[in-house]
């Protein structure tokens, strides 16, 4: 008997735990919802994959690779080789699967009609992929669908620099999945994000990856607030940034918000 009543206890101490905390992300983020207007995005995708996103005041002038070297490496983890024979006729896949790691700079220009907002950030990322081998083109009838990006993972950290502080932003991403590169399996991938921070010597914003609404991602500071969100994985991409927040820490957020949005499907 003593045992039941414990254990109904614990159900409803936890009950009470988790409806607190619901009622918490509800009530902040209709704070935020309050504070904020909603923009739609506009994406405007180049050539290259990299897009340069406007949302309410901000246009995003300058999105590229900054002339620095690349770092690379590339790894051979196995291979396979396999028959396959049908009525159609027989098809030989000899394969070989390798891990590539790569780092690249780049630099974004963010505009408002009074101000310039610089983000250098680099994208470090980590490819699994399965190549055909010479062999196997030589040997095989059909080579459709044997190269495939098996996986596909970057960490993103970098620097804001917006015009009206002289005190530098730094963001970080982590593991922050492409919407396009990885075509193994027979559905497209969505691009994701793990966690991630945005801080300088006063504040400090982390990522919550979930909302009570529509966002996918929230910015909360040190005190639990929820300051801005971004709905980023499916059209229509939406960004909203309280309105009660200082210029450097609005532009810098925005800043951020621009180099997930320009780099999402690159």
């Amino acid at each position: 008997m003593q045992k039941t009543i414990f254990t109904s206890l614990v159900v409803l101490a936890m009950l009470l735990y988790f409806s607190n905390i619901s009622f918490s992300q509800v009530n902040e983020d209709s704070m935020m919802l309050a504070k904020s207007e909603e923009w739609k995005v506009q994406q405007k995708k180049g050539l290259f994959g990299l897009s340069k996103p406007v949302f309410g005041n901000y246009i995003t002038k300058e999105v590229y690779k900054v002339d620095s070297p690349i770092i690379r490496r590339r790894s051979r983890d196995s291979a396979s080789f396999d028959l396959e024979i049908s009525s159609s006729g027989n098809d030989v896949d000899n394969s070989k699967y390798i891990t590539i790691q790569k780092t690249k700079w780049y630099k974004l220009l963010l505009a408002t009609d009074s101000t310039t907002t610089n983000a250098v950030f680099s994208i470090a990322s980590i490819s699994k992929e399965k190549k055909q081998t010479f062999l196997g083109k030589m040997l095989s009838k059909n080579d459709e669908d044997k190269n495939e990006t098996l996986s596909y993972m970057r960490d993103v950290p970098g620097f804001i620099f917006t015009g009206d502080s002289s005190v530098a932003w730094e963001f970080f991403i982590s593991n922050f999945t492409s919407g396009s590169r990885q075509n193994a399996g027979p559905f497209a991938s969505a691009a994701s994000i793990s966690s991630g921070y945005l801080r300088n010597d006063n504040d400090s914003l982390f990522m919550q990856i979930y909302s009570s609404f529509s966002a996918d991602l929230v910015l909360v500071n040190k005190h639990g607030e929820h300051l801005a969100a971004l709905k980023f994985k499916q059209k229509p991409i939406s960004a909203w940034i309280r309105n009660d927040l200082d210029s450097s820490c609005r532009n810098a957020i925005a800043a951020l918000f621009a180099v997930i949005i320009a780099i999402k499907d690159f």
